[in-house]
């Protein structure tokens, strides 16, 4: 399953939220409320402008299952690439109100402030997510930096605080989760019906960490029908002690 996962601003209920623009006791600084969501089907998303920001972010909507419209009335080799490949549609020209018709998600990338505005007001107005980059008062959604592993997906956001600071870590998450990853979630969905199946409720949890304690190190030294043995006897013995 693809998804897309954004922050949305002052979305988080309000018995576990701070209120919008509270300070924190402990350092001071301002704290804006973000719930997290992963979006499961984007359906159509637009992006304003041609640049090489613009197609970092049409990359992402792709990688997630999305029909993505470009506006813009230059692009990049990247864009005309996939627009040539018929990956995305394009609109040659300068955004214009009324083109964000039919579009569920939007992202103002463009270098003119003025534009990015414009677009975030006519989203707003029709009730549609946007995000325009490095602007985050104009913005109903921020873009998490990502680590993907196959279905595993690892998101970072500081808020629209620091961009810089997101992909610091998912620099260092990178490094610390590897393939291995990938293929343990996919080993523990293909399980998990088995789990819920004969495993009572209550038994689970501790299960399922001994499951991954012990398939991993498997995986992770490439013996993945070994991590396989060792999960499924790991089931039998819980199945068994009933």
């Amino acid at each position: 399953m693809q998804f897309c996962s954004i922050m949305t601003a002052d979305e988080r209920p309000p018995t576990v939220a701070r209120k919008r623009g509270q300070r924190s006791a402990v350092s001071g600084h301002l704290h804006m409320s973000h719930y997290p969501i992963s979006l499961v089907d984007l359906e159509h998303a637009i992006v304003v402008g041609g640049g090489a920001v613009a197609a970092r972010k049409v990359r992402g909507l792709l990688d997630a299952g999305a029909r993505v419209t470009v506006i813009a009335p230059q692009l990049t080799r990247e864009l005309e690439d996939l627009a040539r490949d018929s990956r995305i549609a394009v609109i040659r020209r300068a955004y214009q109100n009324g083109d964000l018709r039919e579009a569920r998600v939007v992202i103002a990338a463009t270098d003119d402030a003025e534009v990015n505005h414009a677009v975030s007001a006519d989203a707003r107005a029709r009730g549609i997510l946007v995000n325009v980059v490095d602007d985050p008062a104009h913005c109903t959604f921020h873009v998490p930096a990502l680590v993907r592993r196959g279905n595993l997906a690892i998101a970072i956001s500081t808020g629209g605080a620091s961009p810089a600071l997101a992909k610091h870590l998912r620099a260092k998450i990178e490094q610390t989760i590897g393939a291995e990853y990938e293929r343990l979630a996919q080993l523990l969905a293909e399980l998990r019906p088995r789990v819920q199946a004969r495993v009572p409720q209550e038994q689970r949890e501790a299960l399922w960490r001994e499951l991954i304690d012990a398939a991993l190190p498997l995986l992770r030294a490439g013996r993945e029908a070994d991590a396989r043995r060792a999960a499924e006897a790991l089931i039998e013995n819980a199945t068994a002690d009933r």
